[in-house]
């Protein structure tokens, strides 16, 4: 799918509604999430969300980081953060493509792609992941959180709930007549792309349809 087709939807579409009132396991993976990031996060830290939204997990990113950036493609996506968040002093959010970061290399304490939103970046998975790589410190960490190999029951039943039409499974990810996209992932899948980073990757589960991967850059 052509990414400017993903960039369209998400200037249009009012996502919190994807994320209001979920099936019971899209909630325990956006509960686990939370409780993920509140525990292997330490404090005082530089942090960087790739794919940040509304700034939904920037808020909670902040209530210990010393400075949370977050950066978006989507124009109206950083205008509400920005506005969700404007009295959170230590959080910045920028317009910026994922695979383009433009920060200097060895910047921040953990580079996080959460939610799946690394799921939603079709065939830019590896730039991605060597641009968080690369604007990770030294000693750093690398988060991604995405949907595992079995969860396309459940995300075709949270997209048919908020709307979405023309819904189809190419066996690895969700299409949308609107242009939404949603990639699984397999565990040899992330295991994959770290390794073409010459990183070895440690990979969990916080529910049932999720995986996340992590990895402490050397």
């Amino acid at each position: 799918m052509p990414q400017n087709n993903v960039k369209s939807f998400y200037e249009n579409f009012y996502f919190e509604s994807m994320i209001t009132n979920p099936p019971k396991l899209i909630q325990d993976f956006l509960d686990g999430e939370i409780k993920f990031i509140r525990e292997h996060i330490k404090p005082n830290k530089t942090v960087l969300e790739v794919g940040s939204g509304y700034g939904r997990l920037l808020s909670v990113l902040s209530e210990k980081a010393a400075k949370v950036v977050g950066i978006d493609f989507s124009k109206r996506m950083v205008k509400l953060a920005k506005e969700r968040l404007a009295d959170k002093k230590n959080v910045e959010i920028c317009l910026m493509d994922a695979n383009r970061l433009n920060f200097e290399e060895n910047t921040f304490d953990y580079v996080v792609c959460l939610d799946n939103s690394f799921g939603n970046m079709p065939n830019i998975e590896l730039d991605v992941l060597k641009e968080m790589v690369k604007v990770c410190k030294i000693g750093g960490e690398v988060i991604i959180s995405v949907f595992s190999e079995n969860a396309s029951p459940v995300q075709i039943e949270n997209y048919q709930r908020i709307g979405l039409t023309n819904i189809t499974d190419d066996g690895t990810a969700i299409h949308t007549q609107e242009g939404f996209y949603s990639r699984r992932f397999t565990k040899q899948e992330l295991t994959e792309l770290f390794d073409k980073c010459r990183l070895e990757c440690k990979i969990i589960k916080i529910c049932t349809v999720n995986y996340v991967a992590y990895v402490i850059k050397n």
